[in-house]
């Protein structure tokens, strides 16, 4: 093991806004929280605001996102704010949530960056155990073809590779060399993305009830015909002499980076890797991991320390 000093934040950031999954209105408090607190998330819209540890222990569903959930109360959709917390280094805060999910902003992390830059982080005066990575970890999931090595490096690395085998977006990978000093200029501003095909049929179904072209990047993955243009007018607020191109995005902005969609799932597995507990020094290699995968992989990391 390794150590450095905890820390926490200045003072209190707080943000407002819809949520993904739920369609909530909420507000997300995030407080500085003493020594070895970690990072706990607090429903304030609740009897007697009960909290729930953002713990490995805790994951009940990776459905779509990462949800927690203690006693019956739920935290949905927090990978966000985790991945912002994680990127920056902070070990202990208290996320006090009026609502079941924190607000998606703009789908990426950089609006939860933002405010806790302008607050400010400080060292507080307790060690934190850092795990050093010091032979490969290898796990697998060969029915879905997905693969998840961790190597020893000299720091916290991540390597990430998808393929969607659509024209402007079939092989993608990112490689970033140092997490914690490339977080916030080229992973907290990726965005959430999902294929229009998948997208369509889960907002007709009643979901992702706070998704849409302004917290979302939407690939078009299929033909569209008049009739379906239509309707997607009516989801996404869309013109409908748009041309629906294969590989294109609807979002008519464009992308934040040309390979986007490949550093959001880095963003969700920096994320996840919150949950792990303590801060990795080790090389992470993902190939078409999702969150699923990354819970998977981080309950073998924790058993792996327990023995």
């Amino acid at each position: 093991m390794l150590n450095r000093y905890q820390k926490t934040i200045c003072g209190k950031v707080s943000l407002e806004g819809i949520g993904l999954h739920t369609g909530i209105s909420s507000t997300l408090n995030i407080k500085p929280a003493k020594e070895n607190s970690g990072i706990i998330f607090k429903r304030v819209d609740l009897k007697n605001n009960p909290t729930v540890p953002a713990d490995i222990n805790y994951v009940i569903d990776t459905n779509r996102g990462t949800i927690l959930e203690r006693n019956g109360v739920r935290i949905h959709t927090v990978e966000h704010v985790l991945a912002a917390l994680k990127g920056l280094g902070i070990d202990n805060v208290s996320i006090e949530l009026l609502g079941p999910e924190p607000p998606i902003m703009d789908g990426s992390a950089l609006p939860f960056v933002q405010a806790i830059k302008r607050v400010g982080v400080i060292n507080q005066g307790v060690i934190q155990d850092v795990f050093k990575v010091t032979e490969p970890i290898q796990f697998d999931d060969h029915e879905n073809d997905i693969e998840i090595s961790l190597l020893p490096a000299d720091r916290f690395k991540i390597t990430f590779f998808m393929d969607y085998k659509l024209p402007n977006f079939g092989l993608q990978y990112v490689s970033i060399e140092n997490v914690e000093n490339e977080f916030v200029q080229e992973i907290a501003p990726a965005r959430t993305f999902g294929l229009l095909s998948e997208v369509t049929q889960l907002k007709q179904n009643g979901l992702i009830k706070g998704g849409g072209l302004e917290n979302a990047v939407i690939i078009i993955d299929k033909k569209v015909d008049k009739n379906e243009k239509e309707n997607l007018s009516k989801l996404f607020g869309l013109n409908t002499e748009l041309v629906f191109n294969n590989g294109d995005i609807l979002n008519s902005e464009g992308l934040n980076f040309e390979n986007e969609p490949v550093r959001h799932k880095v963003l969700d597995l920096i994320g996840d890797m919150s949950l792990f507990g303590m801060p990795i020094v080790g090389h992470i290699i993902a190939t078409r991991s999702g969150h699923k995968t990354n819970i998977e992989f981080i309950r073998k990391l924790r058993r792996i320390v327990k023995s």
